[in-house]
């Protein structure tokens, strides 16, 4: 069953229109026979009224009850009806010429009868005692139905196209305003909540456009206060969290008992942490807001060589990150280059926050046209079912490490923000191990 509204209609209605015709060529049929076999039998009947007297006058005019038959009046033309005329003993003493030369019937009755291939109807003279026989073959009235449907049924096949055809312009006609109702839905996403145009959809659509728009209104109204609240939080916790940063490390430097350094030293990885995720959600805030896509296409190769160093040189062993770059390798996309760093600066956190501790981490920028950089880390195997969820916001897979779960969300938001693409795998290519993040840039515009 096809799975497209459009196409239901259009077969249901073909096929219900064609069936109710065929029905119609039937039941037309079926009358046409009863009222064709009236018609014809009636025939049958005034023939033999009207045969008889002259059939009899003959026989006696000639005085002569020998069998003999009546020649055509053209030669070689069959005759629709043929007639036997016989006597009181039952002897055929006229007959027409495609009439057999055997009776119809040993005992015929009077009225009508069929018998083999013929439709019989039998009259008798009362004053001379003969009775007359006019016969018809069955198989003319069969072929008269049978031309008579075909005819109704010709027309038929070639209006089935014809029908199909009508109805689908119909039916597209009337499903217009739906296809585009469900265009303006599927257009919209978290980045597009714009409000939909319900203006011109007929009374059995409107009420749903309408709440799709009041739901669509309301998404926006939660969004834009989600985004709003994390931005603000985000701005106003930095400072203080620098503030109370320094003034730890500060008092790590002045503090001489191990215990008390011990617990500072704890109060300052929180710190940390804090501001990590303030900074994951200022980016949060800024892709929401729609910066990743730039107006011209960017070069996209300085940026990376200068985030992988920064990196590299955050890190305590900074040999720990290879980078690699192919031959005549080029990353040009319409990225706005802060959108570009923050997706490689949180690939490679990801890798060293949640890879083999110490292992190493493989930077490599390829020189497929579309551009594709790959992140590559040594780890146990991320299983497939967490492996899918690690994109979604505040989603975080088995480890101990510290993080929020934003780090791999925000990269892939802005990607597809940009017609671009995030391919996780894990074993990584190649390996029995390790994970791997491939990001495919794409050239829109």
């Amino acid at each position: 069953m096809p799975s497209s509204v459009t196409a239901r209609l259009i077969l249901g209605l073909t096929l219900g229109t064609t069936l109710l015709w065929c029905g119609a060529v039937a039941y037309s049929g079926y009358t046409s026979y009863r009222e064709l076999g009236e018609a014809f039998d009636r025939g049958l009947q005034e023939s033999a009224q009207h045969l008889l007297p002259l059939a009899a006058d003959s026989v006696d005019a000639g005085g002569s009850r020998a069998a003999h038959e009546i020649h055509h009046f053209i030669e070689g033309r069959n005759e629709y009806l043929s007639f036997q005329l016989r006597d009181s003993a039952g002897r055929i003493v006229m007959r027409s010429r495609d009439a057999p030369a055997t009776p119809y019937s040993q005992m015929p009755s009077p009225g009508f009868s069929t018998v083999g291939d013929y439709r019989l109807y039998t009259d008798t003279d009362k004053t001379s005692g003969l009775t007359i026989t006019v016969a018809e073959t069955t198989r003319g009235r069969a072929d008269a139905v049978f031309e008579d449907a075909e005819a109704m049924l010709w027309p038929l096949l070639a209006l089935i196209p014809l029908n199909a055809l009508v109805i689908w312009f119909a039916v597209r006609s009337a499903m217009r305003p739906v296809l585009r109702l469900s265009g303006d839905i599927a257009t919209r996403s978290g980045q597009n909540l714009a409000p939909i145009d319900v203006s011109d959809q007929p009374g059995e659509l409107r009420p749903i456009a309408e709440a799709v728009a009041k739901l669509l209104e309301r998404l926006r109204a939660a969004l834009d206060a989600e985004r709003t609240f994390a931005a603000n939080s985000a701005h106003e916790l930095r400072t203080p969290i620098a503030g109370a940063l320094a003034r730890t490390q500060r008092l790590i430097a002045e503090v001489s008992d191990p215990g008390i350094r011990s617990r500072v030293h704890e109060v300052e990885s929180t710190l940390k942490r804090l501001s990590e995720l303030a900074e994951k959600l200022m980016q949060l805030s800024r892709v929401d807001a729609g910066i990743s896509v730039a107006d011209r296409e960017v070069d996209l190769i300085p940026v990376l060589d200068m985030v992988v160093d920064d990196s590299a040189r955050r890190l305590e062993t900074p040999e720990r990150i290879h980078y690699v770059k192919a031959d005549g390798a080029k990353l040009c996309a319409h990225m706005d280059m802060d959108a570009f760093a923050m997706v490689v600066r949180n690939l490679i956190d990801n890798a060293v926050n949640h890879g083999a501790p110490g292992g190493r981490i493989d930077v490599r920028a390829g020189s497929d046209p579309d551009g594709i950089v790959c992140v590559t880390n040594e780890g146990p195997v991320v299983p497939a079912e967490a492996l899918a969820a690690l994109t979604r916001r505040f989603v975080r897979g088995q480890t101990r490490s510290a993080g929020a779960g934003l780090g791999l969300a925000i990269a892939k938001t802005i990607l597809s923000q940009t017609g671009g693409n995030l391919e996780l795998s894990s074993p990584a290519p190649g390996r029995e191990d390790g994970f791997e993040a491939r990001v495919r840039l794409s050239r829109i515009g």
